[in-house]
Protein backbone atom coordinates (compact mmCIF):
# COMPACT_ATOMS: atom_id res chain seq x y z
CA UNK A 1 0.00 0.00 0.00
CA UNK A 2 3.06 2.17 0.61
CA UNK A 3 4.11 1.94 -2.28
CA UNK A 4 1.10 2.66 -4.18
CA UNK A 5 0.76 5.71 -2.20
CA UNK A 6 4.32 6.86 -3.20
CA UNK A 7 4.00 5.83 -7.01
CA UNK A 8 0.19 6.88 -7.21
CA UNK A 9 0.27 10.67 -5.20
CA UNK A 10 -3.05 11.17 -6.82
CA UNK A 11 -5.14 9.19 -5.44
CA UNK A 12 -3.80 10.30 -1.81
CA UNK A 13 -4.99 13.69 -2.56
CA UNK A 14 -8.15 12.70 -3.78
CA UNK A 15 -8.50 11.01 -0.29
CA UNK A 16 -7.27 14.05 1.30
CA UNK A 17 -10.06 15.61 -0.55
CA UNK A 18 -12.61 13.52 -0.25
CA UNK A 19 -12.14 13.34 3.98
CA UNK A 20 -12.50 17.29 3.57
CA UNK A 21 -15.87 18.46 4.70
CA UNK A 22 -15.67 21.90 2.26
CA UNK A 23 -15.92 19.05 -0.83
CA UNK A 24 -18.94 17.50 0.76
CA UNK A 25 -20.25 20.90 1.02
CA UNK A 26 -19.03 21.43 -3.18
CA UNK A 27 -21.06 18.45 -3.86
CA UNK A 28 -24.23 19.06 -2.47
CA UNK A 29 -24.61 22.56 -3.49
CA UNK A 30 -23.79 20.81 -6.99
CA UNK A 31 -26.74 18.49 -5.74
CA UNK A 32 -29.20 21.60 -5.64
CA UNK A 33 -29.24 21.37 -1.95
CA UNK A 34 -32.47 21.56 -0.89
CA UNK A 35 -34.16 21.59 -4.11
CA UNK A 36 -32.84 18.39 -6.15
CA UNK A 37 -31.56 18.63 -9.78
CA UNK A 38 -29.15 16.55 -11.85
CA UNK A 39 -25.27 16.69 -11.04
CA UNK A 40 -23.74 19.37 -13.57
CA UNK A 41 -20.77 18.23 -15.76
CA UNK A 42 -19.11 21.42 -14.87
CA UNK A 43 -19.97 21.57 -11.29
CA UNK A 44 -17.38 23.36 -8.50
CA UNK A 45 -17.29 19.91 -6.80
CA UNK A 46 -15.39 18.10 -10.11
CA UNK A 47 -13.94 21.02 -10.55
CA UNK A 48 -11.68 21.56 -7.86
CA UNK A 49 -11.06 17.72 -7.68
CA UNK A 50 -9.00 18.20 -10.50
CA UNK A 51 -7.70 21.66 -9.34
CA UNK A 52 -6.46 19.64 -6.53
CA UNK A 53 -4.63 16.70 -8.06
CA UNK A 54 -3.24 18.80 -10.72
CA UNK A 55 -5.29 17.10 -13.16
CA UNK A 56 -7.62 19.73 -14.65
CA UNK A 57 -9.01 17.17 -17.31
CA UNK A 58 -10.30 14.94 -14.57
CA UNK A 59 -13.25 16.94 -13.22
CA UNK A 60 -15.11 16.47 -16.52
CA UNK A 61 -14.07 13.25 -16.99
CA UNK A 62 -15.41 12.64 -13.04
CA UNK A 63 -18.12 14.47 -13.58
CA UNK A 64 -19.93 12.24 -16.38
CA UNK A 65 -18.47 8.54 -14.71
CA UNK A 66 -21.82 7.68 -14.08
CA UNK A 67 -21.41 4.64 -12.29
CA UNK A 68 -17.99 4.72 -11.02
CA UNK A 69 -17.03 4.67 -7.18
CA UNK A 70 -16.69 8.91 -7.24
CA UNK A 71 -20.36 8.80 -8.31
CA UNK A 72 -21.13 6.60 -5.22
CA UNK A 73 -19.50 8.63 -2.70
CA UNK A 74 -21.14 11.62 -4.54
CA UNK A 75 -24.75 10.14 -3.66
CA UNK A 76 -23.85 9.29 -0.06
CA UNK A 77 -23.61 12.53 0.69
CA UNK A 78 -26.08 14.12 -1.32
CA UNK A 79 -28.34 11.36 0.61
CA UNK A 80 -27.21 11.87 3.98
CA UNK A 81 -27.45 15.61 3.96
CA UNK A 82 -31.19 15.34 2.56
CA UNK A 83 -31.84 12.59 5.50
CA UNK A 84 -33.39 10.54 2.73
CA UNK A 85 -33.81 6.88 4.33
CA UNK A 86 -32.63 3.98 2.08
CA UNK A 87 -33.89 0.43 1.29
CA UNK A 88 -32.89 -2.09 3.25
CA UNK A 89 -29.75 -3.39 2.79
CA UNK A 90 -28.98 -0.56 0.15
CA UNK A 91 -25.26 0.67 1.33
CA UNK A 92 -24.82 3.82 2.37
CA UNK A 93 -21.66 4.13 3.68
CA UNK A 94 -19.28 7.19 2.23
CA UNK A 95 -16.72 4.56 1.82
CA UNK A 96 -18.28 1.56 0.70
CA UNK A 97 -17.17 0.47 -3.00
CA UNK A 98 -18.96 -2.21 -5.65
CA UNK A 99 -17.38 -5.19 -5.70
CA UNK A 100 -16.51 -4.75 -9.48
CA UNK A 101 -14.84 -1.62 -8.41
CA UNK A 102 -12.78 -3.38 -6.02
CA UNK A 103 -9.15 -4.63 -7.17
CA UNK A 104 -8.03 -7.96 -7.52
CA UNK A 105 -6.88 -9.47 -3.98
CA UNK A 106 -3.70 -11.39 -3.89
CA UNK A 107 -2.13 -14.09 -1.92
CA UNK A 108 1.13 -13.07 -0.81
CA UNK A 109 3.59 -15.77 0.05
Amino acid sequence: MARDAAVFPEVVEVARALLDPVMAKLVWQDSGAGRPRALPADGAFCRRLGERVGREWLGPLAAVDLGGPLIAWMGAVIRRRRGVAVPPGHRDDLWWVRPWGRGRRRRVW
